[in-house]
């Protein structure tokens, strides 16, 4: 592993983030707001340090090995949320730094409604626009990551989306910039449509084009503090819907679509209809049940619920806290779940429930004929052994951080449903969790300092596939950096001597 490798991509993601601080700047230069100078500021010093940093690594970045990978993972997120983070630290809205990094943590990692800036009514349109921004930004990024480097890295079994077959990254990244622009082109093409969606349906255009970001990226960030009950309009709720949905699919896929290209259907789009439609139909006989008519308007928003979770979005319509009991348990359950491989979307990822319903099967089938020798099954394609304990060490993984975090939270003051949901809601980067300190009608504001440095590492384990953090932790990731450093030292003290 050579620090030097990765350092190119990190400058030129520090130049995204320069070049995005300016739209921010100039609406507020527009609107006459002071913070246009810190946008401007920060960009410059993002943009000049990505800028120097690309130019004088620009030649060694090739080589990549699967170390190199996990350490891109982890420092790409990482530089984008400091970078980031600077408007949030000097801008009016005051921040302390730990609410400043949370905020952009939340942002980057599109972690749902609202989570720590109250009164978003009152912000200044250039740090709502930021929110949005980062929030876009951090969804295609996970589309590219889930694409072409977390199949590379075999994270979570989703070597599955493999490309391509190899040791080195040199071959999966062959038909990167051909597809990474078309997936470009589609989740800017896909933002475009919902923002000229929301607008004809009654959304202000400023409106229009901060919640199209966070619906096509789930990330759940709008511009009022009670989320979409500002529009209260049925369209905008089925609008969004929509567009959720799209978020949560895989962009292969539908970039396959697109170019009518012949390839097998993604068996994990059947589970994600599938569950949508059950969870729709399941909440709607408990709420009727307790005495809650079925019309239209509540049909639109049990279905805007169900996508904005299951999707990890965060988006709120109504305080569903206030839900029956068994349709809170479900809502906590689709939590967990999230949407497709290869989305904007966050969570367990439906790929894995597709896995443990063939490891199940295949269980029943041996203990009915022990002597029988059937293949496991992801559609057409034959699952690997290694696939398979792959996916089961990251649930059991995912579950242990949940539980870890939930305790930690409890420990600081709060009481066992504001923790263990936060816990799970930071996880798996939904937005809302239950009870009256952060359920739908709340936000993240009244959670300590450390409940926040909790949640953040949370968000981040839970964004990067866990495994890709966790094995930085272990003592032979660093072996051959540090045997490297030390030969180096002791070439540089012969060569003096």
């Amino acid at each position: 592993m050579q620090i030097e490798k990765i350092i190119s991509p990190l400058g030129l993601l520090l130049c995204v983030a320069g070049l995005a601080m300016a739209l921010p700047a100039l609406v507020d230069l527009a609107q006459g707001n002071r913070d246009w100078q810190v946008f401007l500021i920060s960009a410059f010093v993002a943009g000049g340090a990505g800028l120097f940093l690309h130019l004088g690594f620009r030649d060694r970045h090739s080589g990549w090995n699967r170390r190199d990978g996990f350490l891109f993972v982890s420092l790409s997120w990482l530089v984008m949320c400091s970078a980031g983070a600077l408007p949030f630290y000097f801008a009016e809205v005051k921040m302390t730094p730990v609410d400043a990094f949370f905020e952009i943590r939340v942002g980057s990692h599109h972690h749902g409604f609202n989570r720590d800036v109250a009164a978003l009514d009152r912000l200044p349109p250039g740090i709502l626009l930021w929110r949005s921004l980062l929030q876009w930004i951090g969804g295609v990024g996970i589309v590219v990551l889930s694409v072409f480097l977390f199949p590379f890295l075999k994270l979570g079994g989703q070597s599955l989306f493999a490309m391509e077959s190899s040791d080195t990254a040199e071959k999966s990244f062959s038909r990167f910039e051909e597809y990474a622009v078309r997936i470009l082109w589609l989740y800017v093409g896909l933002t475009l449509a919902c923002i000229l969606t929301y607008n004809a349906l009654g959304m202000s255009f400023f409106d229009a084009a901060n919640h199209a970001m966070a619906t096509l990226s789930t990330g759940g960030y709008g511009t009022s503090d009670i989320s979409f009950a500002k529009f209260n309009s049925v369209p905008i709720l089925w609008a969004g819907t929509v567009f959720m949905f799209l978020g949560g699919m895989p962009f292969m896929f539908m970039l396959f679509m697109l170019s009518s290209k012949r390839r097998f259907f993604d068996i994990q789009i059947a589970y994600y209809i599938g569950i949508i439609a059950a969870s729709v139909f399941f909440l709607l006989i408990v709420l009727q049940a307790n005495g809650t008519p079925v019309t239209s308007t509540l049909l639109a928003s049990v279905t805007f619920t169900v996508v904005s979770i299951i999707t990890t979005t965060g988006f709120v319509f109504q305080d569903f806290g206030v839900w029956p009991t068994s349709a809170l348990f479900l809502i906590g359950l689709l939590t967990f779940l999230g949407a497709c491989s290869g989305s904007t979307a966050g969570g367990l990822k439906m790929f894995r429930i597709v896995v443990f319903v063939a490891v199940c099967k295949s269980a029943v089938s041996r203990l009915l004929s022990p002597s029988s020798v059937r293949s496991m099954k992801y559609g057409d394609h034959v699952i690997d052994e290694d696939v398979v304990i792959a996916v089961i060490a990251f649930t059991l993984l995912y579950f242990a951080t949940f539980l870890i975090g939930g305790v930690i939270l409890t420990l600081t003051g709060n009481d066992l449903i504001t923790a263990f949901s936060g816990s799970a809601t930071a996880l798996a980067n939904v937005g809302p969790g239950l009870g009256g300190k952060i359920g739908p009608a709340f936000n993240f504001a009244g959670m300590s300092d450390i409940d926040k440095v909790v949640l953040s590492i949370e968000m981040l384990l839970g964004r990067l596939e866990i495994m890709s953090v966790v094995v930085m932790f272990a003592p032979g990731f660093w072996r051959d950096l540090t045997l490297a450093m030390a030969n180096a030292l002791r070439a540089q003290t012969r060569s003096m001597a």
